[in-house]
């Protein structure tokens, strides 16, 4: 049985004192509201150090929002997958739509990403998704399929466990809009099919995969989104830079 998983994308939106709040406040009151979920925060990377020492010993996660894929080299502004080894952290978002929209990453750098950080210890959290105009236009299911296959093709069976799939509808991302449930679900499904298509017996390996949703998940959403076959999970934005809004999606 797949895990369900709520992972906070904290994105740049808080201050360093808000921050070490939010996390100090998730390590005192999340474990009573756990249950059999997982969490997972991903800071901005100049809080990371320190919302990782504060969470340290707890059952929240810390991931970087973004990773080079490389050991230790000179390569300014980057944040490197050793670095952050020996703070803890584990977990990294990749190909997130603000970084494909904003820095123009392509899937075929992400499958770089990807492929160093699983075979290095990482989870890897791949992000994909359609804009308003590509779902307009009818193509959100031949985006989604080359973001798949150029992403995630060649990485080997035995390192895709640490890979997770977070579908994120770039039009549903700190709009307001939600896919509804059916849509979301329709797309999970089309994405977990992808997967099984990169391995030659790949239904056992695109069905433990996690598949998260992203896209304005809040609490009057995230129990019904959760409740369909193939959302494992929620990547949330706004309400999880909150800690009342965080822990009702609990």
């Amino acid at each position: 049985m797949r895990p369900k998983i709520i992972a906070g994308n904290w994105k740049m939106n808080l201050s360093e004192k808000e921050a070490l709040a939010l996390a100090t406040g998730l390590k005192e009151k999340l474990p009573s509201r756990l249950g059999d979920k997982k969490a997972v925060v991903f800071p901005s990377s100049i809080h990371l150090a320190s919302v990782a020492r504060i969470l340290e010993n707890s059952p929240v996660s810390v991931g970087a929002q973004n990773i080079y894929p490389s050991p230790l080299t000179a390569m300014t502004g980057e944040t490197g997958p050793d670095q952050l080894s020996e703070l803890g952290i584990g977990f990294a978002l990749v190909g997130h739509s603000e970084r494909r929209q904003f820095l123009k990453e392509t899937s075929v750098f992400c499958n770089q990403k990807i492929s160093y950080l699983a075979k290095n210890g990482f989870t890897a959290i791949y992000c994909v998704g359609e804009t308003l105009e590509e779902r307009e236009a009818g193509k959100t299911f031949e985006v989604l399929s080359k973001q798949i296959q150029e992403g995630l093709g060649s990485i080997p069976s035995d390192i895709f466990p640490r890979i997770w799939v977070a579908y994120e509808p770039v039009w549903a991302i700190g709009t307001g809009k939600v896919a509804s449930p059916a849509q979301a679900q329709e797309a999970h499904a089309f994405i977990r099919k992808e997967i099984s298509g990169l391995f030659q017996n790949g239904k056992s390996i695109a069905d433990t995969t996690p598949i998260l949703y992203g896209g304005s998940v809040k609490a009057d959403n995230v129990k019904e989104l959760l409740g369909q076959p193939d959302i494992d999970g929620g990547l949330v934005g706004g309400a999880s830079q909150k800690l009342d809004s965080f822990l009702a999606l609990f």
